[in-house]
């Protein structure tokens, strides 16, 4: 009986590393910029693409844009190659000079990042992943339109927030999370010394309803029109005001991301702004709108042409009051 000598692995498909890696450690410093094990597949697949990196932000870009709901994995992804990209970009440097010769030539590493890349959704994200379009412009249109507001909701909306903490409400506890409300802005009002004061009340209170929302069971519907009460009282407030970029830029980006159908009021409130304020919306809008057709966010781009095409019938029937040959 004879015994075989074990044929050894080709070098290309040897291991180049020790243990496992979830993606997300670091792998390698260059110029001061950091790559991580994310970066490190993403560039072996690239090597091996003819439109390299863009070869892989195209797909992940068809699969976030291929599904109705929100394909989180495949918009992480694409984060994490527009960030790699920018990186590569900023130290001057293609795929293939960041990796070393064995790591382009590596067999081993190219399986594994297939593997990866392609079919195993990220456990551990980067900041890029988890800091994607999607997130960013959302969070801007909660909160991050503030400064340039008269007086800032923030100290409100934190307010409030702890009031009704992180509690999960079953469809019997939306009345009592809608008691907590309104005590907590009873004794806030107190201190409210303008409309502008009130104006920030009123704003503080739709985006802490809207992020309570996912933790609220409002098959009653209390949340929503406590919603509405207040947003009627802040497009009344605002009115007079609705010429100012910070207000309208805030009020329509809250609108467009706002996920639960409870503004009701929006709509009218632009059809009846005077042509000056109309017009202030109308380049607001134009610049959401490009944001959002660059960043592919194809739902919120809707929402966003809607509001466009109610004010730009407003602005056309005033126009055609001033002038009725046109």
């Amino acid at each position: 009986m004879s015994l075989r000598t074990p044929r050894a692995k080709p070098v290309t498909d040897v291991p180049l590393d020790d243990g496992s890696r979830d993606g997300s450690e670091p792998w390698r410093t260059i110029e001061g910029v950091q790559f991580c094990h994310w970066d490190r597949w993403l560039l072996r697949l690239a090597v091996t693409e003819p439109q390299g990196l863009e070869t892989i932000a195209r797909e992940f870009r068809g699969r976030a844009m291929a599904r109705a709901s929100v394909d989180t994995t495949a918009e992480a992804m694409l984060a994490q190659v527009v960030d790699r990209r920018a990186r590569l970009e900023r130290i001057g440097r293609t795929p293939g000079d960041v990796l070393n010769d064995e790591e382009n030539a590596s067999e081993w590493l190219r399986k594994k990042a297939f593997k990866r890349v392609w079919h195993s959704a990220p456990q551990r994200k980067t900041e890029a992943m988890r800091r994607t379009p999607r997130v960013v412009l959302e969070e801007r249109a909660l909160r991050g339109n503030w400064s340039m507001l008269a007086v800032s909701p923030a100290p409100h909306a934190d307010k409030l927030a702890v009031a009704i903490s992180e509690d999960w409400y079953d469809h019997a506890g939306g009345g009592l999370l809608v008691n907590t409300l309104e005590e907590a802005i009873r004794l806030m009002c107190l201190d409210a010394s303008s409309d502008a004061e009130r104006a920030a009340f009123h704003r503080a209170v739709l985006t802490v309803v809207i992020g309570a929302m996912e933790r609220v069971d409002d098959s009653m519907g209390e949340l929503a029109e406590f919603f509405r009460e207040h947003e009627r009282s802040y497009l009344d407030l605002i009115r007079g005001s609705a010429g100012d970029r910070g207000v309208m830029r805030d009020l329509l980006e809250l609108a467009i991301w706002e996920d639960y159908g409870l503004f009701v009021g929006i709509e009218g409130f632009l059809a009846a702004l005077p042509e000056p304020h109309a017009d202030v919306a109308v380049r607001e809008l134009a610049s959401i709108i490009a944001e959002l057709r660059r960043e592919r966010l194809a739902y919120r781009l809707r929402n966003a042409l809607a509001l466009r095409r109610v004010l730009l019938a407003a602005v056309d029937d005033a126009q055609n009051e001033i002038d009725p040959a046109r």
